[in-house]
């Protein structure tokens, strides 16, 4: 990863920072290289604007926290579905918070975790399959990912005139990733082993936190379940109907 962000060594970055193991340790990896920024983008309250504050006093970097509103919220899915072509409400929740950092930060260049958890076996879903199946779910989501996830992130990103930039996703990390077997991948500290085990030497406290999806901890999600219920109808029918 560090070959990776030398790429990028010059000028001021924007790191969609979450608090968590993925984006802290991005952010450790990256702070010698460039100039950071953290951006942590929450409803009032949530999980994510705690652990983003946290997670930069801990690392002692500017911080600015972004709450959002229903306003915001409604404008940021009416734009991914319109302007992206994103029509899948769990999609569009995990996407808005990119799209409110992209409309309101000066910063051109954005660092993300993304891709993390596909590698190192950090999503739910998996903790019930046998290693052989997670050995597969993996490589098939990190395909997913690099064929869908990625353009569409690029479209949101560069409507805004900004490059996304994920570290994780660099050929060598997949490589040395997915060349991990299954089984080594959760242990003491949980899931994602190895990551977790070098956030722990760095003597970071996300070593041992436990995942919080973007969708959830940003309070989106909840956020489009109300609001489809004030209105009225399911969720996929709230964000068909949704005023542009």
């Amino acid at each position: 990863m560090t070959d990776r962000l030398r790429e990028i060594s010059t000028g001021k970055k924007a790191v969609l920072f979450s608090g968590g193991l993925d984006s802290t340790l991005l952010t450790v990896l990256a702070r010698p290289f460039s100039e950071l920024r953290l951006y942590t983008v929450g409803y009032p309250g949530s999980h994510d604007l705690e652990a983003g504050r946290k997670g930069a006093e801990e690392l002692g970097l500017p911080w600015e926290p972004i709450v959002i509103n229903d306003d915001m919220l409604r404008n940021a899915v009416a734009h991914l579905r319109d302007e992206v072509g994103v029509m899948d409400p769990v999609t569009i929740s995990f996407e808005v918070p990119l799209y409110v950092v992209c409309s309101r930060v000066a910063e051109e260049v954005l660092l993300s975790g993304q891709g993390a958890d596909e590698l190192f076996g950090g999503y739910a879903r998996y903790s019930s399959l046998s290693p052989r199946e997670l050995d597969e779910a993996r490589k098939g989501d990190v395909q997913r990912l690099l064929s869908e996830g990625c353009p569409r992130e690029a479209r949101i990103t560069q409507g805004f005139g900004k490059k996304l930039f994920c570290p994780y996703l660099g050929p060598k990390v997949i490589e040395t990733a997915l060349s991990i077997p299954a089984e080594r991948l959760v242990g003491e500290l949980g899931n994602k082993l190895p990551l977790r085990r070098i956030a722990l030497d760095m003597g970071l406290s996300s070593a041992k936190a436990p995942k919080k999806a973007a969708q959830y901890g940003s309070g989106v999600m909840k956020a489009m379940k109300r609001l489809a219920a004030e209105n009225g109808t399911d969720l996929g029918t709230w964000v068909r109907e949704l005023k542009g």
